[in-house]
């Protein structure tokens, strides 16, 4: 098991909308930036394989985005949040995860 700071699972539970009641996450993106309090967690995650991240564009203010990988799930919540499914897999394939 993957070893994260309470700050660090605290950005994974708030990318996927985990918390205040909730148990399933309804989201999973988490934009930062060089220069925020949540940056350099955000990149020792993606290092860990617990997040990925992305480029940013307009949306995001040109800040990164991050989202919570299968790993990053696990290590939270012990399952997979209901925002990331399985494709049924294609004759003769395996599954593969969607976006």
């Amino acid at each position: 098991m993957t070893s994260t700071t309470a700050r660090q699972q605290e950005i994974l539970r708030h990318a996927l909308g985990v918390g205040r009641g909730r148990t399933a996450g309804w989201r999973n993106y988490f934009v930062t930036g060089p220069g925020s309090d949540d940056y350099d967690d955000c990149e020792a995650l993606v290092a860990a394989g617990l997040m990925t991240k992305r480029s940013g564009g307009p949306l995001s203010g040109g800040d990164p985005v991050y989202r919570v990988t299968d790993a990053g799930q696990d290590v939270l919540v012990g399952r997979k949040t209901p925002n990331v499914r399985a494709q049924a897999p294609a004759e003769g394939g395996s599954p593969a995860a969607t976006s």
